[in-house]
């Protein structure tokens, strides 16, 4: 019998999921503060131009220019003198470094504008329209939308990255790189702290993430001498340390922290403790 082998498919460029889809249209005296957040925005201006003040440098976007905005970026917008300005801004968290290349505005050309329209009718089909701040799922969406805006958007920054490294022969994207692991790092303990009032398994972070459970459990040791899930039951221990400190009861604790039992929890804590929450207890108090 013949024996097959699976692959593991490597992503360039993952979205991890959307923050906003705003659709804008504005007049001359528009202006937009300034802010920075921790996800990327791509503003792609429809018609019309847009100031943009992006840390110290002040760029005009025109008519089929797109922009990428790095997290943690200082920027804000205004108005073209007397030019009314139609744009789209999309927000997307991603830990792919390969996205450090798109550093600078771009003008698309006739087919990744079509791509980027492709965007934009497939949101129609998976969130109400016009866009604004908050995503509103449609009550009847398409099948699958939501997964091909997602695979629409990684499609054509792939496109833009591909330029980028084609026209700029000494630029290499690092997809090892320490900052990609360190932004993986940060994200599972981000995960991990979201879930300490339930349960979650590494299963279930490698599919958020889009990276195997091997190479997770590896960055993720190297950079705190635990594993996720040792890291995760020291979470869920110090939590209850707290509560017990609190003078919440054993069954209580057990049930905040989403243990099968009261039982179970007792053994787990001893398992790390040398010692159960009532002998805890007593220690802190006497």
């Amino acid at each position: 019998m013949k024996k097959y082998y699976n692959y593991l498919v490597k992503k360039a460029v993952t979205v991890k999921n959307l923050t906003t889809i705003e659709s804008l249209e504005v007049s001359p005296n528009f202006s937009y503060p300034t802010e920075e957040h921790d996800f990327h925005e791509l503003v792609y201006i429809d018609s019309g131009e847009l100031n943009c003040t992006l840390g110290d440098e002040r760029l005009l976007l025109s008519q089929g220019e797109l922009l990428l905005i790095s997290p943690r970026m200082s920027h804000s917008y205004s108005a073209s003198e007397n030019v009314p300005a139609s744009f789209f801004i999309l927000c997307f968290h991603s830990a792919s470094a390969a996205l450090e290349i798109l550093n600078r505005s771009m003008t698309l050309s006739n087919e990744e504008r079509l791509l980027f329209a492709d965007i934009v009718k497939e949101a129609k089909r998976a969130f109400e329209f016009p866009f604004n701040r908050k995503l509103k799922p449609l009550a009847a969406p398409s099948f699958g939308a939501q997964q091909i805006v997602v695979q629409k958007i990684e499609e054509l920054l792939i496109t833009l990255i591909r330029i980028e490294l084609s026209e700029s022969p000494y630029i290499r994207p690092v997809m090892n790189s320490v900052e990609l692991e360190n932004n993986l790092v940060r994200d599972i303990v981000s995960i991990l702290k979201e879930n300490l009032y339930s349960n979650i398994t590494l299963d279930e972070i490698s599919s958020r993430l889009f990276y195997s459970k091997t190479y997770l459990n590896g960055i993720f040791k190297k950079s705190t001498g635990m594993t996720v899930i040792r890291y995760y039951h020291r979470l869920k221990i110090d939590e209850a340390k707290k509560m017990l400190r609190e003078s919440r009861t054993t069954g209580e604790v057990a049930a905040r922290l989403a243990f099968e039992s009261t039982t179970y929890f007792i053994k787990f804590f001893k398992r790390y403790e040398n010692m159960t929450p009532t002998e805890y207890k007593k220690k802190i108090f006497g």
